[in-house]
């Protein structure tokens, strides 16, 4: 059964911020977890729905996990967490930002810097889910595919680029990855641009950094 349009539409970004949220809670960034949850459960409510047959089992699961957990509200509620997960993993990041912030010893520092990431990150964004479509869809991968068929050893490349259906996925993936690279990109440029004030500001709210502690060296 081939994967479509929409799983992959899902699954590629999602697949991709999910390990980076893994990994930033490897280095350290434990606040990161919930948004890796949110990212991963995205990624398995898509799976469970993109053909009839697997939605009919998710179905077939959700009605027990249901009236399982009319008996067990901790479960109730662990499902409706969930299901708000997956639709608001931008206010989890949100959160994560504010939690880094609260256990940092530069708080107000850090403040600045997440702000300004998280400030590039949605503008970044929004300006890739209003434009990228124009650019990034199934007509120009077939026009791709035409130039290609002209040179001899991208035949096989264009062969693959015109099957029945295979544009508008090849469409889908180059969008979640254009995606995600935009919004990293967009993230260290906001963090960037605050990092460069974030002196200033404090300097004017005349908050001085804390000294590194001297380490006590044996002659």
């Amino acid at each position: 059964m081939s994967v479509s349009t929409a799983l992959l539409e899902v699954c590629v970004p999602s697949g991709i911020f999910c390990y980076r949220n893994i990994k930033k809670v490897e280095d350290g960034e434990p606040q990161r977890g919930t948004v890796a949850f949110a990212q991963g459960a995205k990624i398995a409510q898509a799976l469970a729905n993109y053909n009839e047959a697997t939605a009919k089992t998710a179905g077939s699961a959700v009605s027990i996990f249901n009236e399982y957990a009319k008996k067990y509200k901790p479960v109730d509620y662990a499902g409706k967490a969930v299901k708000w997960a997956t639709k608001n993993v931008n206010p989890l990041i949100c959160a994560s930002s504010v939690i880094k912030t609260a256990t940092s010893d530069d708080k107000v520092g850090t403040g600045i810097t997440e702000a300004g990431a998280l400030a590039g990150m949605f503008a970044g964004e929004g300006m890739l889910k209003l434009h990228m479509d124009k650019f990034i869809n199934a007509e120009n991968i077939t026009k791709a595919a035409k130039l290609a068929d002209k040179v001899n050893w991208l035949k096989p490349v264009a062969k693959f680029m015109n099957k029945a259906g295979n544009n508008s996925k090849i469409a889908a993936v180059i969008k979640g990855i254009i995606f995600v690279c935009g919004s990293m990109g967009s993230y260290a440029i906001g963090q960037s641009i605050a990092e460069k004030y974030s002196d200033k500001v404090k300097a004017s709210l005349g908050i001085k950094d804390k000294p590194e502690p001297k380490i006590n060296q044996k002659v």
